[in-house]
């Protein structure tokens, strides 16, 4: 399996699609202006009576947030005088077998759909639950997820000094991480000269997917990255530095059952005194697979 890797700076928040999860959004940092795939797998909600009570569909989505639309309004969440044993068909969900047979989605356009600004989805995020066409009610149970609510986090307009180019990679190809001296906030690491050396240092954080083991590896100790050359940036013709590697080989994974979840850079000089000689910024970035 391919691994896709997803780069976000320290404390960002981490979205629902991790393991064991039972709602996601793909992809998973999404533009909430174009398309997006809103899933849930019904055998991983709290609430279990869609799948104990139809497990063969269809579903449906019942939204309510960032925005409810009213009664006649063409994506109403149901129609008729019960509305809840109606669901509209235009929210009604497809089957994503591949995932698993109770995986089910709704593609929208959010700003779109919820008729509201980009602004107004960051901020209030989606909320939803899913239920089946006649989702029961009136006296007789209801048949439903509980509530599901997607937290969006708005796109960043400022990368940072460290980041990938591009910003999703496979990991058993050749990635690149670069650091831009010019974004750097420690002043003794502003304005490099063309001559100077610097080494990045990787730590990874890699767990073993049958016995949930997590193990960190680092190629070399932070203070003897000078003797390691495979961790020596290279000055590109606009003055960044880019360290190019694959995962696999530099974190030592040979065995097709450890996927990495996170690495830890940090940048310093070939010549390290102290604090002064290395960045600032010391940014951990996820992986995600797809």
């Amino acid at each position: 399996m391919k691994r896709i890797i997803t780069f976000m700076v320290m404390f960002s928040l981490i979205t629902a699609k991790s393991f064991g999860q039972a709602n996601w959004i793909e992809p998973e940092n999404p533009d909430v202006t174009k398309p997006i795939r809103i899933y849930v797998d019904l055998s991983k909600t709290t609430n279990t009576s869609c799948k104990d009570n139809a497990p063969d569909g269809p579903f449906y989505i019942w939204t309510w947030n960032p925005k409810e639309h009213p009664v006649g309004h063409p994506l109403v969440n149901g129609t008729g005088e019960k509305a809840w044993k109606n669901s509209n068909d235009a929210l009604k969900m497809t089957n994503d077998a591949a995932k698993g047979p109770l995986v089910w989605y709704y593609e929208m356009t959010p700003t779109e759909f919820y008729e509201v600004t980009a602004a107004d989805i960051y901020k209030k995020g989606i909320s939803l639950l899913v239920k089946p066409k006649d989702g029961g009610g009136y006296g007789d149970p209801d048949i439903k997820t509980e509530d599901l609510t997607f937290t969006i986090e708005p796109p960043k307009t400022d990368r940072g000094s460290m980041y990938a180019v591009p910003g999703s990679m496979i990991q058993n190809e050749v990635i690149n991480l670069i650091y831009d001296n010019t974004k750097e906030v420690n002043d003794s690491m502003k304005n490099l000269a063309a001559s100077e050396e610097l080494y990045m240092w990787v730590n990874a954080s890699i767990k073993d997917t049958v016995t949930s083991v997590v193990r960190t590896f680092a190629p070399s100790t932070f203070f003897a990255l000078d003797q390691n050359d495979n961790l020596k940036m290279v000055r590109d013709a606009n003055g960044t530095y880019r360290l190019s590697m694959i995962p696999n080989k530099i974190f030592n994974i040979t065995s097709s059952t450890e996927v990495i979840t996170q690495i830890e850079l940090i940048v310093r000089r070939k010549v390290y005194t102290g604090p002064k000689d290395r960045s600032d910024s010391q940014p951990k970035i996820k992986f995600s697979c797809q």
